[in-house]
C-alpha cells in the first residue's frame, strides 16, 4: 500500500527522420537491441550494486545519485531505502542466488539482513503491518534457502506480531496498520500473511499456522476477490471496496493461492492463481507483452512482486504458458536500461533519461532478469500491435472512473477529461523494421470535433482531426501514416492549443500496422525539366529528384491500382532550404494547390508528408507534383519516392 510520504496515487505531417539507416535515430528511444542472456542478468546486478549498495552500512541507497529527494522515508532522512523497499531488494538478491547459486549472493543475503537489523533494531515499532509482513516473507524464504534458524525465528516473531491485528471487522482479516490511518484491510497485508503462514506451517509443522492461512485466504476470497481473476485492492472503513488496480494485488492473491494449492492439492486455488495472472496479462500490459508503467516511489515494486509470483507458478506449478511473458519482460527491461550506468528505470518499455532513478525501480528491472531462464532472444519484442490508452504513459490525463465509464471500450477503461494544455498520452511502440506505419486511433468525441497534435520520437507530425461522434458511447476511428524506426518509438498525442488542439476527447486505444503499398521511386518517374542526383545519403532506390525550384518543373508518377477507391499518397522528401510547397495534380484535376513540405533541417534528413483520401481509378493513374508559383509553390525540394496506400 502507498502511505503518506511513502508515495502518492499517483494531416500534413513532417518528421526530421531518416528511417532507412540505423544512424538516424534522433529523438527516438535509441536503445540497441540485445539478447536476454544469463550474462545480461549478472551485468545488470553488478551495475545495480555499484550504484545503490553501501557495503559499509550493508544497506541500499534510495536514489542513484545518492542524494535525498522527495521520497525520504528511510534511514538517515531517506538517504537509504525505506523499510519495505529494502525487503523487496533483499528478495531480489535471493532471486539472483536461486538462479545462479553464486556464493556472493548468499553472502549478501546475510549482510542485508544484518544491515536491516542495524537500521531498525526495534522492527516492531513500524505501525504498518504490510511492511513487517514483507520482512517476514523474506525471512522465511531466507531460512528455506540457507537453513539458518535465525531467519525462521524472525519470520515467526513478525507473523505473530501482525496476527495481533486480526479482527472480525469486515468479516475478518488483518488491519493494514495499527495507528488507524485510512483504516482498511487490504491484499498487500493479508495475501502476504497467508503466504507466510503456509511457509511457517511447513517450517514448524504447526497446524495452527495452516489454519491461519486458510482464515486469511478465505477472507480474501470472500471479500476482495471478485472472481474471474479480478482482485480489489482493499476494504476501507466507511467506504467499502476500493478497486485500485495494481499488479501486486493480483500477484499477491495468486501467490497465496499457489501456496495453498501446493499444500492441499485443491485445484480451485490453482485456478484462482492463473485467473489473476491472466487478468493482468489481458488488461495491464503495454501491448500484450510488457507490464505497464505504474508510477514511481512505491509503485515500481508492484510488478516485481507480481512477476515473482508468476515465476513461482511457472517453476513450482508447471504453468509454463507464462514463461514467454517473463522472458519478454526481461528482454524489454534489458533493452531499455540506461547505458551510462546500466540502471533500469520504472518503465520497462522506455529508456530512462539522465535523472536519478529510485532503487526499488532499478531493483525491479534487475529482478525480472533473474526470474526466468534466459531465452537468448535477439530482436525487438513486438506484441499484438494494440496499445490500450489507459496503459500508456499519461500526463495530466485521467482514466475514466468506473462509475462513469461508457460502454463499448476495449481493455479495462479509456482516457477521458482531456482538454488542457500540458496533457498528453505517450505510447511506446515497438516495430521490427524501419518503414511507414498506419496508426489507428479509436476514440469518442461527443462534445464536437476535436483536434490533437501528434509527435513521433519528439518531432511533430502535425494535427490529427477527430470527427464528432453521436455520443460518448459511440466509438469511431481515424488513421494516420508515420515513419517508425526499428525498436522503440515514442508516439505521443498532445493537447496543444497553440497548434490548434480543441475540445474534449476520449481515447480508447491505438493499433499499429505496417503500411502495405507500392513505392514509386521519384528518379524513375517521368521528369519535366528536372534532374536526379545521389549526393545526400539515406535515399531509397538509386537517387532522388533535385534542383527543383522553378515554374515548368514537375514530376509525373504513373500509378496502377487494382481497385478504384480512396488512397493515401505518402511522399518522402528532404527540404534542407526550409519549408517548401508544391501543387498536387491527379488525373487532370487539382487536388491540393499548396501542399506543404515542412523543413527537414538539412538535405540528409528525410521526412514524409501524407495526403489522405485521394481518389484513384482502377488501372492507370497519373499523379503529378508541380512547381507552380501561382498556386503558392516555393523553395527547393528533393523528392525520394511516392508510396500508395489504400
Amino acid at each position: 500500500m502507498l502511505k503518506g510520504v511513502k508515495g502518492k496515487r499517483l494531416f500534413a505531417m513532417a518528421l526530421i527522420f531518416n528511417f532507412l539507416f540505423s544512424s538516424v535515430v534522433f529523438f527516438a528511444d535509441s536503445s540497441n537491441v540485445h539478447a536476454f542472456t544469463a550474462a545480461n542478468a549478472e551485468t545488470a546486478m553488478e551495475d545495480f550494486l555499484n550504484v545503490f549498495y553501501d557495503p559499509v552500512k550493508k544497506y541500499f541507497y534510495t536514489n542513484s545519485d545518492r542524494q535525498i529527494h522527495e521520497h525520504a522515508a528511510g534511514p538517515e532522512n531517506g538517504l537509504y531505502t525505506d523499510y519495505w523497499w529494502e525487503a523487496q531488494i533483499w528478495q531480489t538478491i535471493m532471486d539472483a542466488y536461486e538462479r545462479t547459486n553464486d556464493p556472493k549472493y548468499l553472502n549478501l543475503i546475510h549482510d542485508i539482513y544484518d544491515g536491516f537489523n542495524s537500521a531498525y533494531p526495534n522492527w516492531e515499532s513500524n505501525p504498518f503491518n504490510d511492511d513487517i509482513a514483507w520482512w517476514a516473507l523474506g525471512s522465511i524464504r531466507a531460512y528455506e534457502i540457507t537453513g539458518d534458524t535465525r531467519y525462521k525465528t524472525r519470520a515467526k516473531e513478525m507473523f505473530d506480531h501482525i496476527w495481533q491485528s486480526w479482527s472480525s471487522d469486515f468479516g475478518g482479516g488483518i488491519w493494514w496498520n495499527t495507528i488507524n490511518f485510512l483504516p482498511q484491510k487490504n491484499v498487500a497485508t493479508n495475501a502476504t500473511a497467508a503466504i507466510i503462514a503456509v511457509r511457517l506451517y511447513n517450517a514448524y509443522n504447526d497446524p495452527s499456522y495452516l489454519s491461519k492461512a486458510h482464515d486469511l485466504y478465505n477472507w480474501l476470497e470472500n471479500t476482495l476477490y471478485a472472481g474471474n481473476g479480478y482482485v480489489y485492492d482493499q476494504y476501507r472503513q466507511g467506504e467499502g471496496l476500493i478497486d485500485w488496480e495494481f499488479t501486486y494485488n493480483f500477484g499477491g492473491f495468486a501467490g497465496a493461492s499457489l501456496e495453498l494449492y501446493k499444500v492441499t492439492g485443491n485445484s480451485r486455488y490453482l485456478t484462482n492463481a492463473t485467473d489473476c495472472v491472466d487478468w493482468v496479462f489481458n488488461n495491464m500490459t503495454v501491448d500484450g507483452t510488457t507490464l505497464l508503467y505504474e508510477g514511481i516511489d512505491d509503485v515500481p515494486a508492484f510488478k516485481m512482486i507480481f512477476m515473482r509470483n508468476v515465476k513461482r507458478l511457472v517453476y513450482e506449478a508447471n504453468q509454463t504458458q507464462y514463461l514467454k511473458f517473463l522472458q519478454d519482460n526481461a528482454t524489454q527491461a534489458w533493452n531499455h536500461r540506461r547505458t551510462s550506468d546500466g540502471i533500469i528505470g520504472p518503465d520497462w518499455s522506455l529508456t530512462p533519461d539522465s535523472g536519478y532513478i529510485q532503487s526499488i525501480a532499478a531493483a525491479a528491472g534487475v529482478d525480472i532478469l533473474f526470474l526466468s531462464d534466459p531465452d537468448n532472444f535477439t530482436g525487438v519484442v513486438v506484441g499484438s500491435g494494440t496499445y490500450e490508452a489507459e496503459n500508456a504513459r499519461r500526463f495530466n490525463v485521467p482514466v475514466e472512473d468506473n462509475d462513469y465509464e461508457r460502454p463499448g471500450y476495449s481493455g479495462r477503461s479509456y482516457v477521458a477529461g482531456w482538454n488542457q494544455n500540458g496533457s498528453s498520452v505517450l505510447f511506446p511502440v515497438n516495430v521490427q523494421s524501419n518503414g511507414i506505419y498506419a496508426i489507428t486511433f479509436r476514440y469518442s468525441a461527443a462534445a464536437g470535433n476535436a483536434v490533437r497534435k501528434l509527435t513521433v520520437n519528439g518531432v511533430s507530425m502535425g494535427n490529427v482531426a477527430f470527427t464528432q461522434t453521436s455520443s460518448w458511447s459511440d466509438w469511431s476511428s481515424v488513421s494516420v501514416y508515420v515513419p517508425l524506426i526499428q525498436g522503440t518509438n515514442k508516439v505521443e498525442l498532445i493537447f496543444d492549443s497553440s497548434s490548434g488542439s480543441t475540445n474534449y476527447l476520449n481515447l480508447d486505444k491505438i493499433t499499429v500496422a505496417e503500411a502495405s503499398g507500392r513505392i514509386y521511386e521519384a528518379e524513375s518517374a517521368v521528369l519535366h525539366n528536372l534532374s536526379t542526383e545521389s549526393t545526400y545519403g539515406d535515399y531509397s532506390g538509386s537517387g532522388y529528384i533535385a534542383g527543383w525550384n522553378s515554374n515548368g518543373q514537375w514530376v509525373d508518377f504513373n500509378v496502377n491500382v487494382d481497385t478504384a477507391g480512396y488512397y493515401n499518397l505518402i511522399f518522402r522528401y528532404a527540404a534542407g532550404a526550409g519549408n517548401a510547397s508544391r501543387y498536387l495534380y491527379v488525373n487532370g484535376t487539382g487536388v491540393v494547390d499548396n501542399q506543404a513540405f515542412s523543413a527537414t533541417g538539412s538535405w540528409s534528413n528525410y521526412s514524409i508528408v501524407t495526403v489522405s483520401n485521394v481518389y484513384l481509378h482502377s488501372g492507370s493513374n497519373t499523379i503529378s507534383l508541380i512547381f507552380n508559383s501561382s498556386k503558392g509553390s516555393t523553395n527547393w525540394l528533393n523528392l525520394d519516392y511516392l508510396q500508395i496506400v489504400q
